[in-house]
């Protein structure tokens, strides 16, 4: 419930509170005459809501909320004395000009017992109702603080995860350089679609999914360049719908890791095996590659780690939560990571 909801209510209940006090005093003292009847009601439950916002309006702020608990009381017993001395001699004055005598003993003292009963619940309500929007107003804190720190913290990933695809970028475009490849100019290009996606479109927190696949196709395809085993590079991105919106740069730090560890430009028999695809409403992500021999016990060592795997896997905890799976297996000739969204 929001803030302004959870006033809306509060104010709608005060009201039909005091509203059923009314009636309730209204029908206390209808025996009588109809006059004296409103007469005592509109005494006694003004009195009551005089206490009521003397206690909402003051005492609280004053003493309550800054922890000065013995003047709140202290205030509490005064106030509620003044309210019933005031009433008191009021009803006595009205009653005495109704017929020139002292109410008797009976008649007096039970009425004030009640409005001494409900004083101290007007009291009561007053703090809870004051204590309720306390609460309100700490969880909404709360869950503000707890956004601004998950967006800062991918903010924080996000800068992590970009200059691992710049480095590796720069690095095929000066392989090229050097060698005075003919195509640089066509890399340049692609590069600098690579750089716009990594520098604007990661601002966004998701995009569409083509734009995902654009940068990945264009990773390769520098990946390529290092390599003469062009055949053993897959990605089948066929049933994929593009226009699903995943997080920028999810799905890339995967595609490095493969690379990273295939050692495909050395290893004629290494690969690297990704699809992309749609079932039953879930992203199903798989990326396989081969693993040279030796690599996988620096892999398990943990002296050979994935590029950016643990921010990613960070940012699927702070994004997707509980709607994403993620399963990685390896053996002795493969690495293959399984990743699977939800809607």
């Amino acid at each position: 419930m929001k803030m302004n909801d959870t006033n809306v209510f509060l104010s709608v209940k005060s009201y039909m509170v005091w509203l059923i006090l009314l009636l309730f005093y209204f029908i206390l003292g209808v025996q009588s005459s109809t006059i004296n009847a409103l007469f005592h009601a509109l005494l006694f439950t003004g009195s009551q809501y005089l206490v009521f916002t003397i206690n909402d309006r003051y005492l609280i702020p004053t003493f309550y909320e800054t922890n000065k608990r013995r003047f709140y009381n202290d205030n509490f017993i005064i106030i509620t004395t003044i309210s019933l001395v005031i009433t008191s001699t009021i009803y006595i004055a009205h009653h005495f000009s109704q017929d020139y005598r002292i109410p008797r003993p009976q008649n007096f003292f039970f009425p004030f017992i009640v409005q001494m009963i409900l004083c101290g619940i007007a009291f009561w309500v007053s703090t809870s109702k004051y204590l309720l929007k306390k609460e309100e107003k700490t969880k909404i804190e709360i869950e503000e603080l707890k956004r601004e720190k998950v967006e800062s913290e991918l903010r924080f990933l996000k800068t992590q995860i970009n200059p691992h695809f710049l480095f590796n970028a720069l690095n095929n475009i000066y392989s090229m350089a050097y060698s005075g490849d003919q195509t640089a100019p066509e890399k340049i290009a692609i590069l600098s679609d690579m750089l716009r996606y990594v520098l604007y479109d990661c601002e966004s927190n998701s995009i569409s999914l083509d734009k995902e696949i654009d940068y990945i196709s264009n990773y390769i395809e520098f990946q390529q360049l290092k390599t003469e085993s062009k055949q053993n590079i897959r990605f089948d991105f066929s049933r994929a719908d593009q226009s699903y919106q995943v997080a920028p740069m999810l799905l890339v730090p995967f595609v490095e890791n493969a690379f990273k560890h295939s050692s495909i430009e050395k290893d004629p028999e290494g690969f690297v095996d990704i699809e992309l695809y749609h079932q039953d409403n879930m992203l199903v992500f798989i990326v396989r590659n081969s693993i040279p021999q030796g690599v996988l016990s620096l892999i398990k060592s943990g002296r050979e780690k994935g590029i950016g795997i643990e921010n990613v896997r960070h940012r699927l905890n702070l994004i997707y939560n509980k709607k994403y799976f993620l399963l990685i297996t390896k053996n002795e000739k493969e690495h293959c990571i399984t990743l699977t969204l939800t809607k």
